[in-house]
């Protein structure tokens, strides 16, 4: 009568086994741990503030460990900017940047942010030194471009900058930068169509609508009066 004998494991494959599994830990283990960091920054259009933000993360959920920790708010502006800011409550704060791992992700607030924290040639923040030198202008601006920041239309911010620095006459320039931002909220109230952006929609255009009764004598602003301002 014929006896088996046990199935024997080959010991170098064994330990070939072992090894990638302990290789494998090594390099899961540093990315388990990067990844459960989500850090980033975050942006305060009635402040002009930023401040950096981090907290714990289990990697594919949504479960946080321990709670999070803010740095403390700073301006990248002067008091040539901060000084035309309008005074508006509650202070709401926008994520301009956050990242996870090796993975980073830019937000609409991060545009404003880029600009305010601009250097010149000589090594002065740009539109401080702008503002300091045509205080008039600057007192136009930077709360219409407040507004728009409070408003979430950070992508016509560039546009705004952009007429500040070539429309010389005062009241051109006000009646410029307010049709950039009424034209700016009808794109977006387009893509504001689901039912849960109804209350986001109503803010919107009761905001522009108020822009557009600035202007209801103007010629010129009526003739570009959008779609909405019409009903």
């Amino acid at each position: 009568m014929e006896t088996s004998t046990p199935r024997q494991i080959p010991v170098r494959g064994l330990l070939i086994g072992v090894v990638f599994l302990l290789l494998g830990g090594l390099f899961a283990v540093p990315w388990f741990l990067s990844s459960m960091v989500i850090a980033g920054v975050e942006f305060c259009p009635q402040l002009f503030q930023k401040r950096d933000f981090f907290y714990y993360r289990i990697p594919g959920t949504k479960i946080r460990v321990g709670s999070t920790t803010l740095s403390t708010a700073a301006s990248p502006s002067g008091t040539p900017v901060l000084t035309h800011l309008v005074a508006s409550s509650p202070v709401e704060w926008q994520v301009a940047k956050a990242s996870q791992g090796g993975n980073a992700v830019e937000y609409g607030p991060g545009i404003l942010l880029g600009y305010l924290s601009s250097m010149n040639a000589n090594g002065a923040n740009a539109w401080d030194d702008w503002s300091f030198k045509n205080p008039a202008h600057a007192k136009i601006l930077w709360p219409i471009v407040q507004e728009a920041a409070e408003q979430n239309l950070y992508f016509c911010v560039p546009e705004l900058l952009q007429h500040a620095h070539s429309q010389k006459n005062l009241g051109a320039l006000n009646r410029t930068l307010r049709l950039v931002c009424v034209e700016a909220a009808q794109t977006k109230l387009l893509a504001l169509v689901d039912k849960q952006n109804l209350s986001a929609r109503s803010e919107l255009q009761s905001w522009a609508l108020a822009i557009v009764n600035e202007f209801k004598d103007d010629a010129e602003f009526e003739s570009q009066k959008p779609d909405f301002a019409k009903e």
